[in-house]
């Protein structure tokens, strides 16, 4: 019998041994404040298995690492929304998206001492909808020419994405540009666009539009002293691409944040 509890005791250490092995990790990784003074934040996935923030805060890491619904973390200092940081990390070449993001996670649980956890509270949202009773889209909205499906499947994959040729409007090819008083999209889709409208609608948007495919648009509107003669954010959603964000509630992933420390400076 002791014999036999031995074994298993191997037994078992080897399996955890082994799952800790597996466990993502970026190869190298760099955490430092940046004091630079500057507003700018540049944070993504690079060529070559590279993961980059620049001048950006350990917020903005907690909310790639784990992609909450609810841009509000609950529970994080003060510190984690103010101090800003540089992180440049390392991992395979051929590292896909969704690992990278594996990676930055077990990174801020390692540096951080992160103990975090995800949960449903319901919160005021908007739903974007088509405007029109007849489903027309408005005259700004088109599809775009470019296989941003392609893109979309090498950035998933982590493999280089195609060279497509730049729209008119100056956006970059199958992503958005954001200046003051536009939207510039050189291939969208309705489910990107509603993610990235939240922050001047002042609420999380879900699509409902029920429209498949991406699209070239500019959105022109009133903000600040920009186009000051021009239409609201929301009558421009309407009057330009034929879309409307309707007020409602829904259940929204929030990151709770038990415990995290300031990391360490190397």
């Amino acid at each position: 019998m002791a014999r036999r509890a031995a074994l298993a005791a191997v037994i078992v250490g080897a399996a955890c041994g082994l799952l800790q092995a597996q466990e993502p990790a970026f190869d190298a990784a760099i955490i430092k404040p940046n004091r630079s003074g500057n507003s700018g934040t540049s944070i993504g996935q690079r060529p070559g298995g590279q993961y980059v923030m620049t001048n950006g805060t350990i917020a903005t890491l907690l909310l790639n690492a784990y992609g909450p619904e609810n841009p509000q973390l609950v529970g994080v200092p003060d510190w984690v929304v103010s101090d800003r940081y540089d992180l440049q990390a390392t991992a395979n070449a051929t590292t896909t998206s969704e690992r990278l993001r594996q990676m930055l996670r077990a990174l801020l649980v390692d540096r951080l001492k992160l103990q975090a956890h995800l949960e449903p509270r319901e919160q005021p949202v908007y739903f974007l909808v088509q405007a029109r009773s007849d489903g027309r889209l408005g005259p700004a909205l088109v599809p775009t020419p470019r296989d941003c499906a392609a893109v979309a499947a090498a950035r998933s994959a982590g493999v280089p994405t195609p060279v497509l040729q730049p729209p008119a409007n100056g956006a970059p090819p199958c992503g958005l540009q954001a200046v003051d008083g536009e939207l510039r999209a050189g291939g969208l889709t309705m489910d990107v666009l509603a993610r990235n409208l939240g922050r001047r609608a002042g609420r999380v948007v879900f699509d409902r539009t029920g429209i498949a495919g991406y699209f070239d648009f500019t959105l022109t509107f009133q903000q600040g002293t920009v186009n000051p003669d021009g239409p609201s954010f929301f009558t421009a959603l309407q009057e330009q691409l034929g879309l409307k964000l309707e007020a409602g509630r829904a259940p929204l992933q929030t990151l709770i944040v038990d415990h995290i420390e300031r990391p360490r400076e190397d």
